[in-house]
């Protein structure tokens, strides 16, 4: 039935806000495999995937004021999501009314409407880079091209 199935602002708000997390997460794995960037003083992991049970074991103040300011973003965000999935959102997807400099004011509406493209095509590859990385992780030798660099 309508009622039950997802409005398309709904789901472009998704893919928008999942888009944003995996490249977060993209960038983070980049800065610390890749760069070798490291916060001085924060606990050492053998690689990416296990740093986020070391954090919480060595440092569970840092993680759980970090893990509540996720909280509260998520629950800001459900209102907006449950909104958009029932239709009655006047939101547009993935403008969370933070544009403190103004800068979307200073472009033209295609251009608005290109970054807003671009974004959401640079956040599809970086759901599909987040899911290789994960495979290449829990099933060895899953990402042929992974290979190629040694891992």
């Amino acid at each position: 039935s309508p009622a039950c199935s997802p409005i398309p602002k709904f789901l472009e708000e998704s893919e928008i806000k999942h888009g944003r997390m995996a490249m977060l997460a993209w960038t983070g794995v980049w800065a610390t495999e890749g760069l070798g960037f490291h916060f001085p003083g924060a606990p050492v992991a053998d690689d990416w995937a296990t740093a986020l049970p070391v954090w919480a074991r060595e440092d569970p103040g840092g993680f759980g004021l970090i893990l509540a300011l996720i909280c509260i973003a998520e629950g800001e965000g459900v209102s907006w999501a449950g909104d958009n999935f029932r239709g009655v959102s006047k939101k547009t997807p993935g403008d969370m009314g933070f544009d403190w400099m103004g800068m979307t004011k200073k472009l033209s509406p295609e251009k608005v409407n290109r970054y807003k493209t671009v974004e959401k095509k640079n956040g599809r590859a970086a759901m599909i880079a987040m899911a290789s990385l994960f495979a290449m992780k829990a099933i060895p030798g899953s990402v042929p091209f992974m290979s190629l660099y040694g891992n």
